[in-house]
């Protein structure tokens, strides 16, 4: 029982040469483009960063100044995290 009609089915043979449109359809999966690398600039609007290790004290002497009721010991640790002092610098005392 042979048929003229060919079966659409089946897989195209391996002689067959795809058509340029099939090729440019198909899409890689997991294929991601490269991201930009994009220069950081400082504006003079905007304060230097507070470098992570002198967030960090700050954020603790915040809090310690909190729970113990040391309003000195928070205010130097909010200065430290708006860049206006420094971690070696002594909190004023009151």
């Amino acid at each position: 029982m042979s048929s003229n009609i060919t079966d659409t089915n089946t897989p195209a043979s391996f002689s067959e040469e795809p058509s340029p449109m099939t090729t440019q359809q198909q899409t890689v999966q997991g294929q991601r483009q490269a991201p930009t690398a994009v220069p950081l600039q400082q504006n003079a609007a905007q304060p230097s960063i507070v470098p992570f290790k002198e967030r960090v004290i700050g954020v603790a002497k915040k809090t310690r100044g909190t729970l113990l009721g040391k309003p000195e010991l928070k205010e130097h640790g909010e200065k430290i995290l708006q860049g206006e002092a420094s971690i070696h610098d002594e909190p004023k005392s009151a």
